[in-house]
């Protein structure tokens, strides 16, 4: 077993603190050879409390793509539950998927949240599951296994898309065409929540066996919703798809999605602006996620939770007439506005 705070090394060849996504509290690297786990957990902030953030289960080709990605993600995290007003700090976790999920390795990640001893607490994310997080939490009480995220993160942004595409576009949802990328958790129950308002949905994911599970007749499965002509985008898998290149290929006019950090760097939210593509920045429409899984620490019932989830789109809105008014992409308005 190896556990290190790394925050101040050198590790794997990489200084920590040196990497050009660092700008954290905490970062640590935990293995255990013989249950096959090797998992970075960042903290990025804590002054609001304890640091939250999924855990991914994932295949990353270096060490260095892992860490990118956590030390993304964590500050992600941040960023999301401030503007949500959220009273937890930012964090992540990445559990290097070298073989299979087994019981022995998420036995050892929850001894590796254990040596945290609560400074982050963890919940799903690709790759691990609600009975994962359940069953880590026989081991560690360090995880939030009261919920899945997904369904309330899709909430989130079905109330942010009916809100883009009234205050953008002056019109309503219906009959609208939204091309969703990403057909887990969050992607197809967005899909649900949109047909079921009456838009035209159409989805796409590069597993096909979660598009056979969809059976509703007003959700069209599609090759590609990345360059489908469409009214709005909503990108629901993996970031980092919009960069400078790519995005010319999009035929949208709007993009909100699910995705944590869909820009490969923060420039292309400006390149999009140019285009007259309105970005609405994850970290104003996904925080669905984090309201559900703390909605008992915080106290709040259903209705409350509803409420909390309508807010989002409040902000969205606001967010839209600022950037409109001032004529700055939606990124610059959360630097300059508090919402």
């Amino acid at each position: 077993m190896i556990f290190k705070d790394i925050t101040d090394l050198n590790f794997n060849g990489i200084n920590i603190s040196s990497h050009h996504e660092f700008n954290h509290e905490k970062v640590y690297y935990y293995e255990d050879s013989k249950a096959g786990l090797k998992s970075l957990i960042a903290i990025h902030s804590s002054t609001k409390g304890p640091a939250i953030g999924g855990c991914r289960f994932r295949q990353y080709d270096t060490f260095d793509a892992g860490l990118t990605d956590v030390l993304r993600l964590s500050r992600g995290m941040t960023d999301k539950n401030n503007v949500a007003q959220i009273p937890f700090g930012g964090g992540k976790a990445v559990i290097f998927k070298d073989g299979i999920k087994s019981d022995s390795l998420l036995t050892a990640f929850a001894d590796f949240l254990n040596l945290l001893e609560g400074s982050y607490i963890s919940a799903e994310d690709i790759g691990i599951t609600l009975e994962d997080i359940q069953f880590i939490k026989k081991h560690s009480n360090f995880v939030f296994d009261n919920v899945d995220p997904g369904p309330f993160t899709a909430k989130g942004l079905f109330y942010s898309i009916e809100q883009a595409i009234n205050t953008h576009l002056s019109e309503n949802i219906q009959g609208k065409k939204i091309a969703i990328q990403g057909a887990g958790s969050v992607g197809k129950k967005l899909a649900e929540y949109l047909a079921g308002a009456g838009a035209n949905v159409f989805i796409s994911d590069i597993d096909k066996l979660k598009l056979e599970a969809i059976n509703d007749n007003n959700i069209t499965c599609i090759d590609d919703a990345f360059t489908f002509d469409c009214d709005l985008l909503a990108p629901c898998a993996v970031g980092g798809i919009f960069t400078k290149s790519s995005i010319k290929d999009l035929n949208c006019k709007i993009i909100a999605g699910g995705a944590n950090n869909q820009l490969l760097n923060t420039s292309v939210a400006d390149d999009l602006h140019e285009r007259g593509i309105l970005f609405i920045p994850d970290i104003l429409i996904n925080s669905g996620g984090v309201i559900g899984l703390t909605k008992d620490f915080l106290n709040r019932d259903d209705a409350k939770t509803e409420e909390a989830l309508k807010e989002i789109a409040y902000r969205v809105r606001e967010a839209i007439i600022f950037s409109k008014e001032k004529s700055i992409s939606i990124s610059e308005t959360l630097k300059r506005k508090d919402l």
